[in-house]
């Protein structure tokens, strides 16, 4: 039988393509990697081309106020804090725990930091869009409350883990669940004790330029909108090696 060379040349052609595309691609993503860590350690990032705003949750009353260029500092001691202080990177978030964006990026950021835990430091701070997320205000206080107890980040990882069937008594559930003095707990909640530092962190973020959730600051880069993971993962990595 006399072979075919037509179809196997068809074959070879169509392997050839998508192996060049492939390539392509990986060659896109390394030099996307390359190119942000280093507007992050020069802190010359150009934001229009880090800025994944189609994964923001935002409300029109601050999406359309003005941003303006000039570095805010949004570093804060006394804010819940994972991580080594002094680290090469240092990440400060904004988040809402009713924004489904926020919630992805927890999950990232929560693996990254056991991964890579003298890399980076992780700063949460609130910005409650409460317009759209009715529990935002509330699930910021219950947090800084169990915060009172060292247990802001596990009670981080219940808000976001059960953000769907948020209610009225879950944060009461939650402390329990936690192990919490719950009359303490308690105490904290409907005192609204932390209500003024939420509205200082939401301030803060827009006088940074904050106009959604979750928005980082990484290294004092502003960037707005889930970062992917193994975007963030290589900036992590290229930063810190080159610290060393």
């Amino acid at each position: 039988m006399i072979p075919d060379t037509s179809t196997h040349q068809k074959r070879s052609w169509v392997g050839t393509v998508i192996t060049l595309s492939v390539l392509f691609l990986l060659g896109v993503f390394v030099w996307r990697v390359m190119y942000f860590a280093k507007q992050i350690r020069s802190g010359s990032t150009d934001l229009s081309e880090l800025n994944y705003s189609q994964t923001l949750s935002t409300i029109t009353k601050i999406a359309s106020q003005p941003v303006s260029d000039e570095s805010v500092d949004v570093f804060l001691k006394n804010r819940p804090t994972l991580g080594t202080i002094g680290s090469p990177i240092t990440i400060v978030e904004f988040g809402d725990f009713g924004c489904p964006y926020s919630r992805t990026s927890s999950f990232i950021l929560r693996s990254l930091a056991l991964k890579y835990p003298n890399q980076f430091s992780l700063i949460y701070r609130d910005f409650p869009l409460t317009e759209i997320h009715p529990f935002a205000q509330k699930a910021s206080e219950a947090a800084a409350c169990a915060g009172d107890q060292q247990k802001f980040w596990e009670y981080h990882d219940k808000i976001y883990s059960n953000q769907e069937s948020l209610e009225d008594d879950s944060f009461i559930q939650f402390a329990n669940q936690l192990n919490l003095d719950v009359s303490k707990f308690k105490g904290c909640f409907d005192s609204h004790k932390y209500a003024n530092q939420i509205a200082e962190d939401f301030q803060a973020g827009l006088d940074a330029g904050v106009r959604g959730t979750p928005t980082f600051f990484i290294n004092g880069n502003r960037i707005a909108g889930m970062i992917p993971q193994d975007i963030l993962e290589n900036v992590i990595i290229s930063v810190s090696a080159q610290k060393k």
